[in-house]
């Protein structure tokens, strides 16, 4: 990296190149013998000095990790320097706390938050559940409300007379435009439903047909007087 050159290499004077009986003087030897550790001695110096400056951390390599992505030790510290200084300013970098660097306070209360949601989701899927259930009934009922229509008619004279709808409906109601429904024992109009006619005598004066309705014309029974106007409404 950056200190290859205080890396110690061969001593200047190595004994293995004395002669087996070397021709110098005592002082001679003496320093000979001392160089290779004073050699060593000024390369390690050197070295403790490289290391105390400045720049040391940027020569010192550095094995990058998913979290720390640096390559010397300086880097290295800046970058974690810099995680600190966002999660401090609340930028933490995506995926870097997950629940084991919670306090077990707060996975609690997490957990609290989870359980809660999750049965406000049960609720909700319960509720709309009832929901599309009571819409559906209400669609049902709506089905099958009474359905009316409106319509005259004029008297033919006729005694037995079918007024045509095309379906049998529920019930019926028939007066003559301008009178009552009765005076007396007359009948002009009236209301009849289905499996509830009204008689007069043993006749049906006005009743329900599998095609519209049926009306008399008899005596005081007068729902089909020739040329009279007859409104009607009937519900299916």
């Amino acid at each position: 990296m950056g200190f290859e050159a205080y890396r110690q290499g061969t001593f200047t004077k190595r004994l293995a190149d004395l002669a087996d009986q070397p021709n110098m003087q005592a002082h001679e030897l003496k320093a000979y013998f001392d160089s290779s550790p004073e050699e060593l001695r000024q390369s390690f110096n050197r070295l403790c000095n490289a290391l105390g400056e400045f720049t040391a951390a940027a020569k010192m390599g550095y094995t990058a990790s998913a979290s720390v992505p640096a390559n010397t030790v300086q880097a290295a510290i800046e970058n974690v320097q810099k995680q600190v200084q966002n999660a401090v300013m609340g930028n933490i970098p995506s995926g870097s706390v997950d629940g084991d660097k919670l306090a077990q306070d707060v996975r609690d209360r997490f957990s609290t938050i989870e359980r809660a949601m999750a049965t406000e989701t049960n609720a909700r899927s319960s509720t709309d559940a009832n929901l599309q259930q009571n819409v559906a009934s209400i669609q049902t009922t709506l089905a099958g409300k009474t359905e009316s229509a409106f319509g005259f008619y004029t008297g033919d004279g006729e005694e037995h007379r079918t007024i045509y709808l095309g379906y049998r409906p529920k019930a019926v109601i028939v007066f003559q435009s301008g009178s009552y429904v009765g005076d007396g024992n007359a009948i002009y109009g009236g209301f009849a439903s289905d499996g509830n006619d009204i008689m007069y005598g043993d006749q049906v004066g006005l009743g329900i047909t599998d095609t519209g309705f049926q009306v008399l014309n008899y005596r005081n029974c007068a729902l089909n007087i020739s040329n009279y106007k007859y409104s009607y409404a009937v519900f299916r």
